[in-house]
């Protein structure tokens, strides 16, 4: 019996660095997913916003904002935001890059979203 005294504390050391690990993994992993969507949403509202004008002067000045968005950090990632006009549709990239890839994360991923313009409406 006088063996067994530290035997807890002794297993409580090997399993809680492993138990820790997994729990701080999942919250960052929850933060990564919500980040990913609030920029799924933000892609999906700047084409929308962007096709939705029918004047091309003010659709300039949208495309011309919203590609200002360079290297802002989202978390671990950099993240830039590209909008394209051909006159037909608009696209939205948004590139999520980092410099090392840690555990099983991307070092890098995209979102595109694609709209078609609204036409202008000449009644």
């Amino acid at each position: 019996m006088r063996k067994q005294r530290g035997q807890s504390a002794v297993e409580f050391a090997l399993m809680a660095p492993i138990i820790f690990l997994l729990i701080f993994g999942m919250i960052y992993g929850g933060i990564m997913f919500m980040d990913y969507l609030n920029f799924n949403n933000f892609a999906r509202t700047v084409a929308r916003e962007v096709s939705l004008t029918t004047d091309t002067t003010e659709r300039k000045r949208l495309v011309d904002k919203y590609n200002k968005y360079k290297d802002m950090a989202a978390g671990v990632y950099l993240v830039t935001v590209e909008v394209k006009d051909d006159n037909e549709d608009v696209t939205v990239t948004i590139n999520f890059s980092r410099k090392e890839s840690f555990l099983m994360m991307p070092k890098e991923f995209n979102i595109v979203y694609s709209m078609k313009l609204e036409e202008a409406d000449t009644t």
